[in-house]
């Protein structure tokens, strides 16, 4: 047999798995990226979220308007608060962060002005 007639496959199937080798690593690190880039997302949704509803009780302890309507623009994108008086003890804010890659995420606040404290958080 010609030992050069086997060289050739050889060399054939050795790139062939090379190729799906470095293929599969490329895979890795794109999944990997994509999903840093969403946590990073998700982490900047849930900063521009802490920030409206700092912002709604500095609203509430202040002079009580309800039934306001707010937008603002931070750093990370903008926010749009709704603060509504659901009973003479509870308040309910609306609060839709929209971060600057224009990823929405909303959450409803219910917040219990005698006793200072959140009674309710439902995101959706």
């Amino acid at each position: 047999m010609n030992e050069r007639g086997m060289v050739y496959p050889l060399i054939l199937t050795l790139c062939f798995i090379m190729l799906i080798f470095f293929s599969f690593l490329t895979e890795k690190v794109a999944s990997e990226r994509q999903f840093v880039f969403m946590q990073e997302e998700h982490l900047r949704q849930i900063r521009l979220i802490q920030q409206g509803v700092d912002r709604a009780l500095v609203e509430v302890e202040g002079p009580a308007v309800y039934a306001s309507e707010r937008s603002l623009s931070v750093n990370e994108g903008t926010l749009k608060m709704i603060v509504t008086q659901i009973s003479v003890d509870e308040v309910m804010f609306m609060i839709e962060a929209v971060t600057i890659r224009q990823s929405t995420k909303r959450v409803k606040v219910y917040y219990n002005v005698t006793q200072k404290s959140v009674t309710k958080w439902v995101e959706g």
